[in-house]
């Protein structure tokens, strides 16, 4: 990957963010939830082919996972919360294969929890740039 098509997919990260923020705000619906959802998946998709991009780029790390973008991530501190990444990887697959309404309802119920961290991890990547 070079480096502009890095910075493209920075911006649209950051871009994700602020529209998944922007649905956490809303009064919850069944629609603002899926949105929500959907939002999530976006955003995270992003991030983690960001980070990956960043690892491969500026550090020379070859990853071929979200699990292992996020562990060596978080091996030369560019994150620094480990666990809310890897929970994160287990809600994106629960709902990319299962269908219940209970588990996006526990789902959704994390993401302001996974907001700061998405943040903080925006952050350092700008700052290490």
């Amino acid at each position: 990957m070079n480096m502009e098509k890095y910075k493209r997919n920075f911006e649209k990260l950051k871009k994700a963010r602020l529209q998944f923020e922007k649905i956490l705000k809303e009064f919850e619906t069944d629609i603002i939830r899926d949105a929500a959802i959907q939002r999530f998946e976006f955003t995270y998709e992003l991030l983690w082919k960001t980070l990956k991009a960043f690892l491969e780029e500026y550090h020379g790390i070859r990853v071929n996972s979200p699990r292992q973008t996020f562990k060596e991530a978080y091996r030369i501190e560019l994150i620094s919360n480990e666990e809310v990444f890897l929970d994160m990887l287990e809600a994106r697959n629960l709902l990319a294969h299962t269908y219940s309404e209970t588990e996006s309802i526990a789902i959704y119920q994390k993401f302001p929890a996974y907001l700061p961290v998405i943040s903080a991890a925006i952050s350092q990547l700008d700052s290490e740039v």
